[in-house]
């Protein structure tokens, strides 16, 4: 399958402490023997022509360093929304797509089909929702955002993405509320949930 040109990058979240699952880098949990980071840069290799990696502990990632730009959060402590303006900092592409690090069931056909719709909307942020439930770490985001996040910090004790999100052109695509979808949005955070993920591997 052809890839996406620059235009859009990829990019992986890998910056969060783990508290819930005894302190591993949920990165490189095992999923059918393979690291869930390694699976997540294998699907992103068929899809992107940029990857961008954005963690706080680089050297833990180094031998991903042929396919991967590594960087550090510019803004630390903060969560996911400083993880985002950074890997936007970096991106050669106009607009990036964003993924955490512990999602065990992404889909190459799933994100390819959210490209391609993003492709044909005029917003700034697009986001996956199903009823109530949003998820804007399986989202694209225009580079032009990054002045904006960084604004937003800097003048805000609020950080999450959902109240950024409210400042900006977000377009929600609404999804059907099924198994499938609620899979690939998934993520682990606590041993139990690692079980079950990989159980149903």
């Amino acid at each position: 399958m052809k890839k996406n040109s620059l235009t859009i990058s990829g990019a992986i979240l890998s910056g969060g402490k783990n508290l819930r699952i005894s302190g591993k880098n949920k990165a490189f949990l095992q999923m059918d023997r393979t690291p869930i980071i390694q699976k997540t840069i294998n699907l992103f290799k068929e899809i992107f022509s940029e990857i961008i990696l954005v963690t706080n502990q680089p050297e833990d990632y180094k031998q991903y360093r042929k396919d991967c730009i590594i960087v550090k959060d510019v803004v630390r402590g903060i969560g996911p929304l400083a993880g985002i303006a950074t890997g936007l900092s970096q991106s050669s592409g106009e607009s990036v797509f964003f993924v955490a690090c512990d999602m065990p069931f992404l889909h190459n056909d799933m994100i390819r089909y959210e490209l391609d719709v993003f492709q044909k909307t005029n917003c700034d942020a697009f986001v996956p929702r199903m009823g109530s439930f949003i998820e804007p770490l399986h989202a694209v985001y225009r580079k032009n955002l990054k002045d904006r996040i960084f604004s937003f910090i800097e003048n805000s004790s609020d950080y999450s993405i959902r109240s950024f999100l409210q400042t900006v052109n977000t377009f929600y695509w609404d999804l059907e509320d099924n198994i499938f979808h609620r899979s690939i949005f998934s993520n682990i955070n606590t041993p139990e949930e690692l079980r079950k993920a990989q159980d149903l591997l």
